[in-house]
């Protein structure tokens, strides 16, 4: 919980500047939710293609596809662009899982702003997310996703359970956004090895638990679950690069050797 709570302000965040947190998009609500951004090294009009055909039953979500279908939610990351769905207008629904289509478009400027509503029932407004396109230079753009709230919308606690996975599946759909943007290849084995690693620092974790049940010298079967407990959070809400994820896996793969001999 407390290293949760350390990465928290800057998973909210994550690679966005304080400019990018602090300026105002179109629907901002109440409560500023979370901030996220990357650096794509394309055209804004090249990465509106992409953007726009985000959705269940259209582009998908550009995210972990094999996780959000154990849900059942039918979710399949496109490949190229859909010309079906690059045409979307006002009022349009855009659904998280299919038949869960809660929300629609209310912000579209090509090139420029897209985003969608969910509406309370009310009809007041319980959320916004609208990605933003700020060109960098004539070949650069900075791509902003800000999620807002309406006061009252959500309990706080709700809030926290929404932003562990949004911050997991939205640091990967801004990572595949970029390597689509930019035309290059991703290896048919990235997600499987991001899987991998994540599962050998937890894998390591279990074994530190089961050490300090067993062992009369528990300190370092309890040091052995802190690292474990750090390097997953590390893993999983700053989004590290592969090397940097092997690297921290090889260190406690070496720390549960070491372990395992005293």
């Amino acid at each position: 919980m407390v290293t949760y709570l350390l990465l928290r302000p800057i998973h909210l965040r994550w690679n966005a500047t304080s400019a990018e947190v602090a300026q105002s998009m179109p629907g901002d609500l109440p409560i500023q939710g979370w901030t996220r951004a990357v650096t794509i090294n394309a055209t804004p009009e090249h990465i509106w293609p992409w953007l726009v055909q985000w959705g269940q039953g259209r582009g998908g979500w550009y995210s972990y596809d094999w996780l959000e279908n154990l849900f059942g939610f039918q979710i399949h990351t496109a490949d190229a662009i859909l010309p079906e769905y690059q045409n979307p207008n006002i009022g349009d629904p855009i659904c998280m899982a299919k038949d869960v289509c809660m929300s629609q478009v209310f912000v579209l400027e090509p090139g420029k702003y897209f985003g969608w509503q969910t509406p309370t029932p009310e009809g007041t407004t319980a959320w916004t997310f609208i990605i933003g396109l700020y060109p960098l230079d004539a070949s650069s753009t900075r791509v902003v996703i800000r999620e807002s709230f309406g006061k009252g919308a959500l309990p706080a606690p709700a809030l926290i359970a929404i932003e562990l996975p949004d911050a997991v599946m939205e640091m990967k759909a801004l990572q595949t956004l970029k390597i689509r943007a930019e035309g290059t290849p991703e290896p048919a084995f990235n997600t499987a090895l991001e899987i991998a690693l994540w599962l050998a620092a937890l894998a390591t974790g279990i074994i530190a638990v089961v050490l300090f049940i067993r062992r009369k010298a528990w300190h370092l079967p309890l040091a052995l679950g802190l690292a474990s407990t750090i390097v997953l959070m590390l893993i999983t809400f700053l989004f590290l690069p592969l090397w940097g994820r092997a690297l921290l896996d090889l260190l406690l793969v070496a720390a549960t050797i070491y372990t395992l001999k005293k």
